[in-house]
């Protein structure tokens, strides 16, 4: 179906003498699926005979009730898309199938995954505030511990000394 321009309107063969500047693919998907102003088109399936059915999405059979894939691919769609924002025009494009974004707003909608905002690191990483902990612990009482240790080996020398003496009178 081709959308009438009106020739001779002289605010239309501005229009039209812009469109020509356009890449052969942008206008013959213009031709072919006229741009939102002309025409609005579903951003979900319809009927495949529906007047507003968009060619970037799948569309259902009204008899056989099966769904017929998208009349451009991924692939395609994409093509066209990176054409017309070239040309400050991909707003007038159908709604893209699963909402999909590109350059700047593809990133700027991304979710951070979760890695990325609290990193796990590595084990002795993650443990390293625990040893510290315990370390500046034991150094607060390494004092109390090496005297107690001492007087224990003193007291262990003296038992050791009386049970050689026992074994010599034994």
């Amino acid at each position: 179906m081709r959308v009438s321009l009106g020739l001779f309107n002289t605010a239309v063969k501005t229009e039209i003498s812009y469109f020509n500047t356009l890449p052969e693919k942008l206008q013959r998907f213009f031709t072919r699926y006229p741009p939102r102003p002309f025409k609005e088109y579903a951003s979900e399936s319809t009927l495949t005979t529906a007047e507003n059915a968009n060619p970037f999405i799948a569309n259902k059979h009204p008899i056989t009730k099966r769904y017929h894939t998208a009349k451009y691919s991924m692939r395609r769609q994409s093509d066209l898309w990176k054409i017309a924002y070239r040309h400050g025009i991909q707003d007038s494009l159908p709604p893209l199938a699963n909402g999909k974004k590109f350059y700047q707003e593809k990133y700027d909608t991304k979710p951070l995954m979760k890695g990325v905002l609290r990193p796990k690191g590595a084990k002795y990483e993650r443990e390293r505030p625990l040893k510290e902990a315990k370390m500046k612990e034991a150094l607060l009482h390494a004092d109390e511990k090496i005297a107690e240790l001492r007087g224990k080996k003193k007291i262990e020398n003296r038992l050791a000394k009386k049970a050689k003496k026992v074994k010599h009178f034994v």
